[in-house]
């Protein structure tokens, strides 16, 4: 069964492989990670980082996964049918059904799965938080130097009094570990993103293209979304959305319900490194055409029924999306290497990263293609504004979200995809994919490195803080995404699903990134006290 192929001994093998190859690629020490947690390191004179306990993570709930006819970008354009996603271009997003206000978060939620946020308010808590650093006081102020930083462990709220609105978190998600939180109590506390209340302690800032409905068009609502790798945000209702929350990925056959360009999907996969702007990962659509085609690749669909040759044709087609919108992103990578002054064999791992991954697209195309019985390619790519941020911060930040996060679990999943695979060509590409996705989480890594030796230590807390939190969010979507069984059939064409890709993205996440994080900050530091 592939549960027994993918779980257990074989995926704890997997990863520590993993995790060595990559220590050894950054110079360290495999041993130099053991049970070490990522946490931002206090700074100078600020005690250390935390280490063990952290990387418990429970069993309950799962991503699912199964590729899924008329679901997530579904081949042609056409909207999915069936279920409670749109049908035939109509949005029913546009009304909440039987409203209910939760009075803790202040957030409505309706019937039809949808949660939204009709005005701005500001939260009141019973617990601590209000003396955890000035109101309003940004996030840019915790973790200076002899202040705690977010996410260190922590016994009372008392001890997480330098970070703004901070407070002390029990977390069940890390094996009962209690975490400092930083917090806030209005939007203007969240540096243009939106303040989610909690009732018992103070909100936490999410990201926000809108803030609440009215920011959106008419007939549309302001939505709290999870994204491709786990960080909530809001967005406004699209007619275009596939699904309102994960639950409607179930009819679909699995995955979660994601933003992605400018309207919700169900999003089955990881494998590439998303191309993100404002957030929210961008992908070209399908199209018909034979020019971005691996002529190499055929795979034997003998056996295989009309539905499941649909489910796989639409998971390749997904998988060359993706890989497709890595090209996009490795292109922006290469101009902010050269923006940032980085040396050449950083400069040189990227063009190579380009190429390969305009050959993964070609064979998640081809694979697409002889699934589906017909030729199909990406259309055009929008990269509008895609260089918003240029600063050296905000670059570390998308590369640790699309590469230390989306390469390693990629690269991960194909390798667990590899094995079970039985189809020639799946396993070709499949092999293929996972070991260059691996040379790219290296490179993400390496660029992460040299941009800890030019950071301040203000920017070091930050990009620290901001690891641990994508990590966080990441596995909690991992946790949170509906389920869905996994068919062997289909695995024997590369398409795993449900609770074995749910143990897939929780162990890339917990075994191989959050320690490789964690010894990369520590060295940091160790080298500035």
């Amino acid at each position: 069964m592939l549960r027994n192929q993918t779980g257990g001994m074989a995926l704890s093998g997997q990863t520590s492989l993993l995790r060595a190859t990559l220590l050894l690629s950054l110079g360290l020490s495999p041993l130099a990670c053991g049970g070490t947690v990522v946490t931002a390191s206090a700074g100078e004179g600020g005690g250390s980082t935390q280490t063990g306990g952290y990387g418990a993570v429970g069993s309950t709930s799962s991503i699912g996964g199964a590729g899924s006819v008329g679901g997530a970008s579904p081949i042609g354009g056409a909207s999915p049918t069936g279920g409670t996603g749109s049908t035939g271009g109509t949005n029913p997003t546009t009304l909440c059904e039987r409203p209910v206000v939760d009075p803790d978060t202040k957030l409505i939620s309706c019937a039809n799965g949808l949660t939204h946020r009709a005005q701005r308010v500001t939260c009141t808590f019973t617990g601590a938080g209000g003396e955890g650093g000035a109101a309003g006081a940004g996030a840019n102020d915790a973790g200076a130097a002899g202040a705690v930083a977010e996410f260190s462990e922590c016994a009372t709220n008392a001890d997480c009094a330098s970070l703004p609105y901070g407070y002390c978190e029990d977390n069940t998600d890390f094996g009962g570990v209690r975490l400092c939180r930083s917090g806030c109590a209005t939007d203007k506390d969240c540096n243009h993103g939106a303040c989610i209340c909690n009732g018992v302690n103070p909100g936490i800032c999410v990201s926000a293209v809108c803030q609440v409905d009215a920011d959106c068009a008419s007939g549309s609502l302001c939505v709290l979304t999870v994204g491709v790798c786990g960080s909530e945000s809001f967005h406004c209702t699209s007619p275009l959305d596939e699904c309102l929350d994960s639950n409607d990925c179930v009819t679909k056959g699995g995955g979660s319900c994601s933003f992605e360009n400018d309207h919700r999907v169900c999003d089955d996969a990881v494998c590439g490194r998303p191309f993100l702007i404002a957030e929210a990962p961008r992908m070209a659509a399908i199209e018909t055409r034979a020019d971005w085609l691996d002529a190499t690749l055929s795979p034997d669909v003998r056996g295989l029924t009309p539905l499941q040759r649909a489910q796989l044709s639409a998971h390749w087609a997904r998988l060359g999306q993706m890989e497709h919108a890595s090209i996009a992103a490795f292109a922006r990578f290469n101009l902010q290497l050269l923006s940032l002054g980085a040396p050449s064999d950083l400069v040189e791992a990227c063009n190579r990263a380009l190429a390969d991954e305009t050959a993964h697209a070609r064979a998640c195309f081809a694979l697409a293609s002889a699934y589906g019985g017909s030729a199909v390619g990406p259309a055009r790519l929008d990269i509008e504004h895609c260089f918003e941020d240029t600063s050296l911060v905000a670059i570390a930040k998308l590369v640790l979200r699309e590469g230390c996060i989306g390469e390693t679990a990629a690269s991960l999943e194909a390798l667990a995809a590899a094995e079970v695979a039985s189809d020639s060509a799946a396993k070709q590409a499949l092999t293929r994919i996972a070991r260059e996705e691996l040379s790219h989480a290296e490179l993400a890594f390496k660029f992460l490195r040299w941009t800890l030796t030019l950071a301040s230590v203000e920017e070091r807390h930050e990009l620290a803080r901001e690891a641990a939190q994508q990590l966080a969010d990441f596995e909690h979507d991992a946790r949170s995404g509906a389920r869905a069984s996994t068919d062997d059939r289909l695995a024997a064409h590369g398409l795993i699903a449900g609770d074995a890709l749910r143990a897939i993205h929780l162990a890339a996440a917990r075994d191989v990134t959050r320690p490789l994080l964690a010894a990369l900050f520590d060295i940091q530091e160790s080298s500035h006290v």
